[in-house]
């Protein structure tokens, strides 16, 4: 009973962080994009020029199109590997204790940190060495000349992507970790206070309580990790119409912070 009470607090947080919040680009959706094949678009098109903003603002910058290839490999089984890990040992803790083998959880490992290291290690010395800002920029400058056109054209595929939205949520785009609270709002706040006051009830000593919170606040990173790895390996292309809203949705949320910006400049 004890277990069967932990894991459904646990999922029940996991489900109403990750998909609860309307009008909201969500983890499926942006999953259903990177995993369905490429189409050509128009050049010069409104969604050219967005997928070209974003290849150039996330992108890894690698022309090589079996390095991007095999470097996105590498991540998403890297996520694998620790979504094994970690949910193997948040089971320990209150089902089958033991979870999995030495031997296998010492593979797992290796893969994980191989499997992610590389792939962030490139991202972080390549074009992730530049501040977002400046690449928000100079990506509006080089493809669309100003911000006033960029907000142009993102008015137009507002209305070519009715369902996209300007707040993907965080297992959507991967924004850093840490603004995981202000981001999401409340409904990470709540989420994870119900995990805590659960776990609470059913660790019954505090090392396994303090276990618990660990275990799944890294479990709840790891979909932030696996959509940045396909944000900068993956490539941005034009893919089927129903899909575009993920692009757009990132697009979008570009734009309203570059705006955002520039408002707050114009006060000091």
């Amino acid at each position: 009973m004890t277990g069967y009470f932990a894991s459904t607090a646990l999922v029940y947080s996991i489900y109403w962080l990750a998909f609860r919040e309307r009008g909201t680009m969500d983890f499926l959706r942006a999953l259903r994009y990177w995993m369905s094949p490429c189409r050509n678009g128009r050049p010069g098109s409104a969604e050219d020029r967005a997928l070209r903003y974003l290849s150039e603002v996330y992108g890894s910058g690698i022309g090589s199109t079996w390095a991007n290839r095999l470097l996105a490999g590498m991540g998403v089984v890297g996520c694998a590997a620790a979504v094994l890990l970690l949910g193997s040992e948040l089971c320990a803790l209150y089902l089958a204790p033991g979870g999995f083998s030495r031997y296998l959880s010492g593979w797992l490992e290796f893969i994980l940190i191989v499997g992610t290291a590389i792939p962030v290690a490139v991202m972080y010395w390549g074009k992730g060495s530049k501040a977002v800002d400046q690449r928000r920029f100079g990506a509006v400058r080089r493809i669309f000349g100003s911000l006033d056109r960029a907000e142009a054209v993102a008015r137009v595929l507002r209305t070519a992507c009715p369902d996209a939205s300007d707040t993907p949520t965080i297992w959507a785009f991967p924004i850093r970790p840490d603004y995981a609270a202000v981001e999401s709002g409340k409904a990470f706040l709540y989420a994870y206070v119900f995990m805590a006051l659960s776990s609470l009830y059913v660790a019954r000593t505090l090392p396994r309580f303090l276990e618990t919170l660990f275990l799944a606040l890294a479990l709840y990173c790891v979909p932030v990790v696996f959509q940045g790895v396909l944000t900068a390996f993956g490539g941005w292309c034009q893919k089927r119409p129903d899909l575009m809203s993920y692009p757009v949705s990132v697009f979008l949320r570009d734009m309203r912070i570059l705006e955002m910006q520039r408002r707050w400049s114009r006060t000091i």
